[in-house]
């Protein structure tokens, strides 16, 4: 006897690709995105901490916030690009 039932796939098992397997890939591509953004957000906290050192600051302390948002952007950017 062959019903209905046994030829039924279940959603959460089939894919388009039988060789699809992402791994562990997506997650730590998230992850460096997440790390990416959370520097930039530092970069942003340094650049308003060095706003308010009005006399001592020395040369060059207000390209230290951009420089840390510009690395935290690669950062960022590689994660999406590896996604």
């Amino acid at each position: 006897m062959h019903s209905e039932l046994e030829e039924a796939i279940l959603a959460g098992v089939a894919h388009n690709n039988p060789n699809y397997d992402p791994g562990w890939g997506p997650f730590f591509s998230a992850l460096v995105v997440i790390a990416g953004c959370a520097i930039v957000i530092a970069g942003g906290v340094v650049s308003i901490g060095m706003r308010h050192l009005e006399g001592r600051r020395k040369r060059g302390d207000q390209a230290v916030g951009p420089l840390i948002q510009a690395i935290g952007l690669v950062i960022a950017a590689l994660g999406v690009w590896l996604l």
